[in-house]
């Protein structure tokens, strides 16, 4: 089994869902914290978003250069979150930052089964994606 200590340099994705139902999905810019419950999925997540369709317009909540996978994510229906104190030196957030939110967010059950699965492994019942700016996964 992984453990967040291996996966250190490695920029992975993982899914969880909140407590409406909704999916967002997190990249760790390869240092952040990934629930237990989360880490045996992390290198196929990204890829099966990316296999799904695109159904939303999004808002870019994010300034940085390249955007283009928080874009691709949000546009699939996840909210999509980003590990930003891998850039920071001062004003640390210490949990994952709001890169892009989907006008039509996606519910967990409309997820292909496998996605499914792997949202439903971390429930993050504390959360409200989109509203929440930053999550701090427990």
């Amino acid at each position: 089994m992984l453990t967040t200590t291996d996966l250190i340099g490695f920029d992975v994705a993982w899914i969880a869902v909140d407590a409406a139902g909704f999916v967002a999905i997190f990249t760790n810019a390869g240092e952040a914290p990934i629930p237990e419950s989360a880490e045996y999925a992390v290198f196929a997540t990204e890829e099966l978003v990316l296999d799904l369709p695109e159904i939303s317009e999004i808002q870019l909540h994010a300034d940085v250069p390249r955007p283009d996978s928080f874009v691709a994510f949000a546009k699939r229906g996840l909210f999509s979150y980003d590990w930003s104190d891998a850039h920071r030196t001062a004003s640390l957030f210490g949990g994952y930052e709001l890169m892009a939110r989907p006008d039509r967010p996606l519910s967990v059950e409309e997820l292909p089964s496998i996605l499914q699965a792997y949202a439903l492994a971390t429930r993050l019942n504390d959360a409200k994606f989109g509203a929440a700016v930053v999550v701090v996964p427990s």
